[in-house]
């Protein structure tokens, strides 16, 4: 490789992370709470902003905070200003409490107050499972997923945050999700094409191509190329049964999407 590759090379990795704003929401578990945090440290030059709650204060290594090299949210005027600018939040420790209060619509801390006002305003939020998942494992050895009325609740506060936008995955998907969407937020346009009554394939007109990104649009049969990191049960409610989503190698699918595309009968295909 010559100087000049070296160089291209060192400007594809570094360009896509300089002025990127985002706005991290930490709660006080212990779920691979520091994994995650420690993942977020790999991009150093990510303008992060950060609003923790006083738990996660207490039990989160402050070293570990430090190396985010981000700013401390302390005000309700840092935090609109905050959630305005960020490209998107990540809620990389969602807990049991916070799940809650989020999903009830409660507002009485900072974390909460934060979150609420980024879904009214629509940004964008990825959030970890793994705090409250009855179903992860540290949760299943420690014995809190012992009562099923209980594990139902908090699997329906989740439904209520993917209504409301919020993409919840988990920490395995974690590092893949953060990658992507810090290096592909310049995403093409999805394109769409609907099937005839012969069986075949023709292209709609090349004027959806104006459509903002990844809005999906109601037909009959159809097929959606999805060109986002992650695919959540919102993006696709709208196809019916039958139809194709065409997705990019290495995309994200959320557990309730992927039960929606089972009910539903839908075909994904990886290109």
């Amino acid at each position: 490789m010559n100087i000049e590759e070296i160089v291209k090379s060192i400007v594809r990795e570094i360009l896509p992370l300089i002025n990127k704003k985002i706005l991290i929401f930490i709660s006080g578990g212990k779920v691979n709470s520091e994994s995650l945090i420690s993942t977020l440290t790999e991009f150093e030059l990510i303008d992060y902003k950060i609003v923790m709650s006083e738990a996660a204060a207490s039990v989160i290594d402050k070293r570990l905070i430090e190396k985010l090299k981000g700013k401390i949210i302390d005000s309700q005027d840092k935090l609109n200003e905050a959630i305005r600018d960020a490209e998107f939040v990540l809620i990389p420790i969602l807990t049991r409490n916070t799940l809650s209060k989020v999903a009830l619509g409660m507002e009485d801390n900072l974390i909460t107050i934060g979150i609420a006002r980024a879904i009214m305003i629509s940004k964008e939020i990825i959030a970890v499972r793994d705090s409250y998942d009855p179903n992860n494992s540290i949760n299943i050895s420690e014995g809190f997923s012992s009562n099923s009325a209980y594990n139902s609740m908090l699997l329906n506060y989740e439904r209520i945050l993917d209504s409301f936008g919020i993409k919840i995955i988990d920490s395995s998907e974690f590092r893949e999700t953060v990658r992507n969407k810090f290096y592909n937020s310049s995403l093409q346009p999805f394109s769409k094409k609907k099937i005839n009554s012969s069986g075949k394939y023709t292209e709609s007109g090349r004027n959806e191509n104006a459509i903002r990104q990844n809005k999906l649009i109601k037909s009959k049969k159809e097929e959606i190329i999805f060109n986002s990191s992650i695919l959540t049960v919102k993006d696709i409610s709208h196809i019916l049964e039958n139809g194709v989503i065409r997705l990019n190698e290495g995309t994200i699918i959320t557990p309730l999407a992927k039960d929606y595309i089972y009910n539903n009968k839908l075909k994904v295909e990886f290109s």
